[in-house]
């Protein structure tokens, strides 16, 4: 549900946003402000969803990183530099 509300919410800020310069031209800035100040309230409600959608779903809290300094990619690019010296 609130995947759903995030789309909406982002769309709605994107259109928001491009009718500023428009309406500013046409019917003057003052209601390009208040276009921008409701593209803002659209932003502010996705980034609500956003924290709801993350306390709520367990898995992307436990996401783990690719790439540790523990992990084995980062000993050989570590072992590769330090041989790349030694022949310098």
């Amino acid at each position: 549900m609130f995947l759903k509300l995030r789309i909406v919410f982002t769309i709605l800020a994107a259109a928001s946003i491009a009718v500023i310069l428009p309406v500013g031209a046409l019917w003057g800035w003052g209601w390009a402000g208040c276009c921008g100040l409701v593209a803002a309230l659209f932003f502010g409600l996705m980034l609500l969803c956003k924290q709801k959608q993350e306390e709520l779903d367990p898995q992307t809290q436990d996401v783990e990183p690719l790439l540790t300094p523990d992990s084995d990619h980062v000993r050989n690019v570590d072992t590769n530099e330090s041989n790349s010296e030694k022949d310098a």
